[in-house]
């Protein structure tokens, strides 16, 4: 469960410097949507620990 926060915080990570790096400014939706991908990602990463 541990791989699956930290892999679920560096996907947050990578989508926040993405699109900073696009908009050049912060905006509470684009961090919204990289909160929701980090934690999409990080389920995804349990399921395939549990599964596997």
């Amino acid at each position: 469960m541990g791989e699956a926060i930290i892999f679920g915080a560096a996907v947050f990570a990578g989508w926040i410097i993405l699109d900073y790096s696009k908009e050049k400014k912060w905006r509470k939706v684009s961090i919204l949507e990289s909160f929701l991908a980090g934690a999409a990602g990080a389920v995804g990463w349990l399921l395939l620990e549990l599964v596997f």
